[in-house]
């Protein structure tokens, strides 16, 4: 995972924000973070479209799970047994942030 890219979001970002293509969040959990797009549910809701929760270790952060409940099957990836396509997603996330909110590194 790229840290100065989550450093930028980091930065530049906290809470809930609606965005062009839907909703960003980031939120501290015990260790680290969640950051997740969301979408809006059929009740109003909003499901995590993905969702990756960030281990801090540091000044670092790791991925450690990400979640899909749009994707059928849910997809439940974990570091333990799906690290490559973990980070894969990660940055992607990572990278769609970014360019929504037009920021650089």
């Amino acid at each position: 995972m790229n840290q100065q890219k989550w450093q930028l979001i980091k930065a530049n970002f906290d809470g809930t924000e609606t965005l062009s293509d839907g909703y960003y969040r980031i939120r501290e959990v015990d260790g680290g973070y969640q950051f997740a797009y969301l979408v809006a549910g059929p009740c109003g809701d909003k499901n995590p479209h993905p969702e990756v929760t960030l281990h801090q270790e540091g000044n670092l952060v790791r991925p450690i799970r990400l979640r899909d409940w749009e994707e059928t099957p849910i997809l439940n990836l974990s570091e333990e047994n799906d690290l490559d396509k973990l980070e894969e997603l990660t940055d992607q996330l990572l990278d769609r942030f970014i360019r929504i909110k037009n920021l650089s590194l």
